[in-house]
């Protein structure tokens, strides 16, 4: 869609997350991002907080079941969508929306931990018959360490600059 004004926003959640379902059954969720814009004060030396500009956000399909999972009051998010004015406050028909890893610690369904997700820990497997000990073998003597060879970047000396390494080679190589 051309000449719409996409924007990325970040900022808290405002309440909570309505999640409703279309006619044809697709969900969709809405709701108010607070960003809080911060100013230099030239006269005290110091920034500050400015006024908070409510940003309602909409997002549809699974990222809509996904946010009214996920996201609750006051969690820092980031949105990235179209950007409109509508009624004298802004909209924004949100594309992405995630937790600012800033701020929070997010975990995935592959990450969360088993009591997080409640889910009984694994049991630790158990050993059936304790094994004998392997023999101990005779220590043998140690080899004297063989150079490096010149090619090999990650053994050769520290070079002052990075030139040296991404320089092509002099040897004709």
């Amino acid at each position: 869609m051309s000449g719409e004004t996409t924007a990325v926003i970040r900022g808290r959640v405002y309440g909570t997350v309505q999640l409703r379902h279309t006619e044809r059954g697709t969900p969709a969720a809405r709701f108010t991002v607070m960003q809080v814009p911060r100013e230099f004060d030239h006269a005290q030396g110091q920034w500050r907080d400015s006024e908070p500009v409510p940003v309602i956000c909409t997002v549809t399909g699974p990222l809509a079941r996904h946010a009214a999972e996920c996201l609750t009051d006051a969690v820092h998010v980031i949105a990235t969508g179209y950007l409109a004015l509508r009624a004298g406050l802004l909209h924004l028909d949100s594309a992405q929306v995630g937790v600012d890893l800033a701020r929070h610690v997010a975990y995935i369904d592959d990450t969360l931990p088993a009591v997080l997700a409640g889910r009984a820990p694994a049991p630790a497997p158990r050993a059936t018959t304790v094994p004998e000990p392997a023999p101990r073998a005779e220590p043998r003597p140690v080899a004297a360490p063989t150079a490096a060879p010149a090619d090999d970047w990650w053994q050769s000396p520290a070079r002052r600059s990075w030139d040296a390494v991404t320089a092509p080679s002099r040897t004709g190589r």
